[in-house]
């Protein structure tokens, strides 16, 4: 079988699940945009629009200026390169793994990871991070000849599924951005081949700066086990996502986000998996609706046997400026344009 056979049976028999699930998380982001986090009386918004959407709210869009409305749009793209910005999205990222294995056998991995932020108050917000693996893959150490015949059979499943969350503070236009809080690991795959076996705790923590048309940061999670099946190894393993997105017209980025892991209980070379590249995203509006394509392409420069050689990453995402605590003023500022 060819191997672009192989990637169009792969990718299409996901398609319909990415949908579904799209439309089942879509009604509770826009639940959690629209219910106030808590009763306890606010101050009563200004005149500048504060806690208004720039998607719609009580200021005329055909009011601002052209370089106004352009600054907006990029507003929005850059508070989506933000891993703790006030817009929850929904992103399903395709990682198409090439090289798996002893065998240099392929991998499709697709995370939905939901992002929805919550303001506790005018100056802290609350940015919740889930992130469901579904994986398929082959058996990673068949020899060719046992898979010859019968063949080998694939492996489909969900992996340990995470929550991250990020108490992140207000912060002033130029000031350093930066959240922090606990990451938690349970494990849930099915079959439990595609995960850890492990409950599983630690720190997480995000910071980046927004200059001009530049968003750079860096995202770092630890776990490490505390309770699971005894016939499996603990979990001593680290993140950390370096990434730089620098925005030009049109919508259009340059980006680069790769993920380095680290697995502390493994033996000499096999503990880190270090990829190097980048790609590109666009982000764009179907009706009303704003939302973001990414390709990204990685190759390891060190990578222990269970990591690919190659990573191919294809995000689809749907972005919902959150209405509450947005202030039209403080936007246009940031963006370098007089409100």
């Amino acid at each position: 079988m060819t191997l672009s056979c192989i990637l169009f049976r792969m990718l299409s028999r996901h398609v319909a699940f990415a949908l579904a699930l799209i439309g089942l998380l879509a009604p509770q982001v826009a639940a959690a945009q629209a219910v106030p986090p808590s009763p306890a009386p606010s101050p009563a918004p200004s005149s500048s629009a504060a806690g208004e959407s720039p998607t719609g709210g009580a200021f005329d869009m055909s009011k601002l200026t052209p370089e106004q409305q352009a600054a907006l749009q990029q507003y929005i793209i850059k508070t989506s390169q933000n891993p703790v910005g006030n817009i929850a999205v929904i992103p399903l990222q395709s990682n198409l793994n090439f090289g798996l294995g002893p065998y240099a056998r392929y991998q499709y991995n697709l995370n939905v990871q939901p992002v929805v932020p919550f303001m506790l108050s005018k100056d802290m917000s609350l940015i919740a991070r889930t992130i469901v693996p579904l994986v398929s893959q082959p058996p990673l150490f068949a020899t060719p000849q046992q898979c010859a015949n019968p063949g080998c059979a694939w492996t489909f499943g969900v992996g340990d599924i995470q929550e991250q969350l990020f108490f992140a503070p207000k912060t002033k236009p130029g000031e350093l951005i930066w959240g922090a809080g606990p990451i938690f690991q349970v494990p849930s795959a099915s079959p439990d081949t595609l995960g850890t076996g492990k409950y599983s705790v630690g720190p997480a923590a995000v910071a980046l700066v927004m200059p001009g048309p530049w968003v750079m940061g860096m995202l770092a999670t630890q776990l490490w086990s505390f309770a699971g099946k005894a016939n499996r190894p603990g979990v001593n393993s680290g993140l950390f996502q370096p990434f730089v997105n620098y925005n030009i017209k049109g919508g259009w980025a340059l980006t680069t986000a790769p993920i380095i892991t680290v697995n502390y209980n493994a033996p000499g070379n096999q503990k880190w998996a270090i990829p190097i590249g980048g790609g590109g995203s666009k982000t764009f509006k179907l009706g009303d609706q704003p939302m973001q394509l990414a390709v990204l392409y990685y190759t390891f420069v060190q990578k222990p046997v269970t990591s690919p050689q190659t990573n191919l990453r294809i995000s689809f995402s749907l972005l919902f400026p959150i209405k509450r605590g947005f202030d039209l003023k403080e936007a246009l500022q940031e963006a370098g344009v007089t409100p």
